[in-house]
């Protein structure tokens, strides 16, 4: 019991594929078990098994399977869409097994909680500990809209999960960003619709894009509101002229107060985005646990995946040294002559 137990996916996960050569590189044991190996296995008993691993990290499950061939006698999208969402939830209670198949203690962070995050939740709990969050709520009319515009110069839409991105038959790219409402536009917003995110449209002097490892912060700022493309949004990325990014050192007391936040929801890991406004106030926007970290550790020049290998080095020796202790202790209180007396 001396490995690493890595759950990831098996293409777009550059991050995942540098922290592995890492491992292999200080020759760390582990298992990279993808989302899309359990289509090649037979039974439960190859299922990773706790025994096996010290530590287990939750990266990711799979981006999609499309392996999957649905034959019906006539065409019918209804019923397709229904059929993969189908396949898509038994795909998930499968994957969710590994969770309690580890022991939870094991865990770098919490996969029960990494599956289950909710940004509201997150919010209250970043407000609970200190952290100045945006004006939030759920709307569903143009009027409810209207009335917070009315205190709000601008409010942004977002979604409550996480933003998609689709590529249509036609070989076309979408991406789903961060929407300004204001005056000028909110003509265009439904009478009714879909309950949605809104958020006080914060001005900024920059974004924060950090990186939470073991305790320890790896901060990035991102100039994004100098382009008028990105200055809503920094991943409707500008190609052409990239935004300027560069090392941030946060505050102590902002760092202790996120350090609190991710250790109340069980985090060891994680991709926190705040904003710094002209004021230097610092606005807490959200975590995601599963968000990619080389976009931090490139132009930083952290080499966070090397970081994680030496850490996840650190935490495997850390266990080993604690079950010999044990062992020890066990081994010594028989030893005791009055132990069979007890």
């Amino acid at each position: 019991m001396s490995g690493i137990l890595i759950l990831s996916q098996a293409s777009l996960e550059s991050s995942t594929d540098y922290l592995c050569k890492w491992l292999l590189y200080y020759k760390i044991p582990f298992l990279r078990f993808n989302g899309e190996d359990l289509f090649a296995l037979n039974s439960l008993v190859e299922i990773p098994d706790d025994q096996e691993f010290s530590i287990a990290w939750y990266r990711r499950r799979v981006a999609q399977f499309t392996d999957v061939d649905l034959t019906f006698k006539q065409d019918n999208h209804e019923a397709n869409t229904a059929v993969k969402k189908f396949l898509n939830d038994e795909f998930k209670a499968l994957h969710a097994y590994i969770f309690h198949k580890i022991s939870l203690k094991k865990w770098i962070n919490n996969p029960f909680t990494v599956t289950t995050l909710n940004k509201l939740q997150v919010l209250k709990l970043a407000e609970k500990h200190g952290l100045t969050i945006p004006f939030t709520e759920m709307v569903t009319s143009r009027i409810a809209v209207a009335a917070l515009l009315e205190k709000y110069e601008q409010l942004i839409v977002k979604p409550f999960s996480e933003v998609i991105f689709f590529d249509t038959i036609d070989g076309d790219h979408f991406n789903m960003l961060t929407k300004v409402v204001n005056a000028k536009n909110i003509r265009y917003v439904p009478e009714r619709f879909f309950p949605s995110l809104v958020q006080q449209h914060i001005v900024k002097k920059m974004e924060l894009r950090i990186f939470y490892l073991f305790g320890k912060f790896y901060s990035m700022a991102i100039y994004s509101q100098n382009n008028k493309k990105t200055q809503d949004d920094f991943r409707n990325y500008d190609h052409v002229r990239p935004n300027r990014t560069v090392p941030y050192q946060l505050p102590i007391g902002i760092e202790l107060q996120l350090r609190a936040l991710m250790e109340d929801l069980e985090f060891q890991t994680g991709s926190i985005d705040m904003i710094l406004t002209p004021s230097g106030e610092y606005i807490f926007l959200e975590i995601n646990p599963e968000g990619q970290f080389g976009m931090v550790s490139y132009p930083c020049n952290y080499y966070l995946e090397k970081e994680m290998a030496l850490r996840f080095k650190d935490k495997i020796s850390e266990e080993i040294d604690l079950d010999l202790s044990k062992h020890s202790n066990e081994v010594a209180y028989q030893d005791d002559p009055s132990f069979k007396f007890r």
